[in-house]
């Protein structure tokens, strides 16, 4: 007769039991990610659905700038001698863009950008019928929605996020000088009582010059928080134009428009399967534009610089599996910036 010792018997249960919940393990898949954290991450140039995405936006910018003008001198270091002249400027832009991204593998896909501008400028300043309190005004548009700048490019993942390492993409964008070019606009005096306003025949809707922006962007996951951060440089290719002159003689020339570097950082919070939040902040500095007269030598354009600063507020709200509502409020913190924008996006993957 063959007697079993109890240890042995509980080791071939403990031995079982390790390796059906290993073959269990081993079947188990991780869970799906949240369709609010799909959308953040598409958001973010992090997350390529494996079908064509387009995607809807329409925005809102309205700016308010003071300008003060001194034109005189000071006597005897206090007291100023001439004219004081005090103009306001109320610009509002209305944006709808249409993009749409394709992907050709699961770290690679190329997007196609098309703008279309509506655009709006009210010029108040003082002077009319040389009055220092009388006011002179003129609105100013786009003369109807014109068509923007046209971009196009590609983003590549070139790493996925680890357990120490957030996920890198790099992007590189082209962008067409297909808008009305804001170089050779005329200025004109809509009141022949007040010379100290003058103001655009039209709005640009462009830049007027190709440019190359090449970017890369960072994402770390810490459930239920997504930080994300972005840099960028644009790159701004000489154009030749028929006129440098807002009035007077033709003056053909070269602008080189001044190139900008851009970052942005944020953090967005995934609260259920379909609503995220999310806090950013961006910043672009442009240098200055110079421009060259024909046969002259460059001379900048003073203040033609900038530095724009946002932050920026976002909802996002996934629908359904294939279609989310974002809504984003942007406000200006530099003098460059616009006073608030408002923008909602509606992406529909096929």
């Amino acid at each position: 007769m063959t007697t079993s010792h109890p240890k042995t018997g509980l080791t071939l249960l403990l031995a079982l039991g390790l390796a059906t919940s290993s073959a269990y393990a081993d079947n188990l898949k991780a869970p799906p990610e949240s369709a609010s954290k799909k959308a953040i991450l598409q958001q973010q140039s992090d997350f390529f659905y494996p079908h064509l995405t387009l995607q809807s936006s329409i925005s809102y910018a309205y700016s308010d700038q003071n300008t003060l003008n001194l034109n005189g001198f000071l006597a005897l270091g206090a007291i100023f001698l001439g004219n004081i002249n005090i103009s306001k400027v109320k610009s509002s832009i209305y944006t709808f863009t249409e993009s749409a991204y394709y992907p050709l593998s699961n770290r690679l896909q190329v997007v196609l950008n098309v703008p279309v501008l509506y655009r709006t400028s009210t010029y108040e300043t003082g002077g009319a019928g040389y009055s220092s309190v009388t006011q002179s005004e003129a609105t100013v548009t786009s003369h109807g929605p014109r068509l923007g700048d046209i971009s196009a490019g590609a983003y590549y993942q070139v790493f996925n996020e680890s357990k120490n390492w957030p996920s890198v993409t790099a992007s590189v964008l082209m962008t067409a000088p297909t808008g009305i070019s804001p170089y050779g606009i005329q200025l004109v005096t809509p009141d022949a009582n007040n010379s100290n306003l003058q103001v655009p025949t039209t709005l640009p809707t462009g830049n007027g010059v190709w440019t190359i922006t090449p970017g890369v962007s960072f994402i770390s996951t810490s459930d239920p928080a997504i930080f994300f951060a972005s840099l960028g440089y644009s790159y701004n290719l000489t154009q030749s134009v028929k006129n440098l002159n807002t009035s007077g003689s033709v003056a053909p020339g070269t602008i080189a428009l001044g190139n900008a570097f851009q970052f942005g950082l944020g953090v967005a919070y995934a609260l259920n399967d379909r609503l995220s939040l999310s806090m950013s902040y961006a910043e672009r500095m442009q240098a200055q534009t110079q421009i060259r007269a024909n046969g002259q030598p460059w001379q900048p354009i003073i203040g033609s610089g900038a530095n724009v600063a946002v932050a920026n507020f976002g909802l996002t709200d996934a629908v359904t599996p294939k279609t989310s509502v974002i809504m984003n409020l942007g406000i200006g913190l530099t003098n460059s910036a616009p006073s608030f924008q408002l923008t909602a996006t509606v992406p529909y993957n096929f």
